[in-house]
């Protein structure tokens, strides 16, 4: 029960630690923006878009957050989970994101919008997620120049480690696995020059 418990406070911690990491930025720009207002030299309809756009990012951030890591998306259709994500990935303007309306239970989606956050990573450079349905497992393809997961991430993915291991950076593939898991399913991992394939089922 103790180690249960401590294993739940560290999962909690590092993946507000991801969570506050990915919003800094687009935060920050606000108070960019925010500072920029009145100074020569800047119109403050310039300042004004600069906080509008960053701000649709950061709320479109969390709400991604939110459906993937918070209970909602233990009962949120699946719809909104990939309408999320699409608009989330639409407004970095690096990746496509090609999600076709497949009947996956609120559960089931859940893992998939994981597993489509997961491959995001993968494409440091910008690319295609494709989500894929047959014979009963799911597929989330990432296709795009030095596609890759990190070594200590692909570790995480692919092996049994303790949380004392994990840090920001991994805890998502480790929070992955076992939703995977815990929904009664599996993860794999297939690695190839240009492409990642995450496989649940």
């Amino acid at each position: 029960m103790v180690q249960d418990i401590a294993l739940e406070m560290t999962l909690i911690e590092l993946i507000s630690s991801r969570i506050c990491h990915d919003l800094v930025g687009p935060v920050g720009a606000v108070n960019a923006g925010a500072e920029l207002m009145g100074e020569d030299g800047v119109a403050d309809d310039e300042a004004l878009a600069l906080m509008r756009k960053s701000g649709l990012e950061a709320a479109r951030r969390l709400q991604l957050f939110r459906l993937a890591f918070g209970r909602a998306g233990n009962s949120v259709d699946t719809q909104s989970m990939r309408t999320a994500a699409r608009q989330t990935y639409d407004a970095e303007g690096k990746v496509s994101l090609d999600w076709p309306n497949l009947p996956f239970d609120a559960a089931h989606g859940r893992v998939v919008l994981n597993m489509v956050m997961l491959a995001r990573e993968a494409l440091p450079f910008g690319g295609v997620i494709t989500v894929a349905h047959d014979s009963g497992s799911t597929t989330v393809l990432a296709e795009g120049k030095r596609a890759a997961l990190r070594p200590e991430v692909m570790t995480v993915l692919e092996k049994d480690v303790s949380a004392d291991v994990l840090d920001p950076r991994t805890v998502h593939g480790f929070f992955v696995r076992n939703l995977a898991y815990r929904t009664g399913g599996a993860l794999s991992v297939l690695q190839q020059e240009g492409n990642i394939a995450l496989i649940y089922g």
